[in-house]
């Protein structure tokens, strides 16, 4: 961070202006809105500038960014190979089928369940996949 500091010639803090280059120099073209709204959604310490954020705030969530980027790579990997038709979905028959020829026995009824729970008319789409996959807490 002491190249920033020598650079924008002050402490850690990113001005909204200097985040706009960042984020411009990373390919990213950001509206003021959605400056705003990055800003707004960092914590902040005590007595710190509502408009300012910290160069340990923007990469924390620069890097939950890329991790979350990631993820949704690693899931939409893992839903192509359950929607062996594709067609966006995830069907009982689908998962049933890639389940047994991965030798795991699964109870159809338990995969049935998990179907009605997560998706719409008998099927997954991929968001509904990845919500399902990042909070498998909501699955009974």
């Amino acid at each position: 961070s002491s190249g920033i500091n020598a650079e924008y010639g002050h402490d850690d803090r990113i001005a909204p202006k200097e985040l706009d280059s960042i984020l411009r120099a990373l390919g990213i073209n950001a509206t003021e809105a959605d400056l705003i709204e990055f800003i707004g959604e960092l914590p902040k310490e005590e007595g710190q500038d509502k408009d300012c954020v910290t160069f340990e705030q923007f990469s924390g969530k620069v890097k939950a960014n890329l991790d979350l980027a990631n993820e949704t790579d690693t899931l939409q990997g893992a839903f192509n190979a359950f929607d062996h038709t594709a067609d966006g979905f995830l069907t009982v028959s689908k998962i049933r089928s890639v389940m047994s020829s991965l030798g795991i026995s699964f109870p159809e009824s338990d995969i049935q369940m998990i179907v009605n729970q997560v998706g719409t008319d008998g099927r997954i789409s991929f968001d509904q996949f990845q919500t399902l996959m990042l909070n498998t807490d909501d699955i009974a």
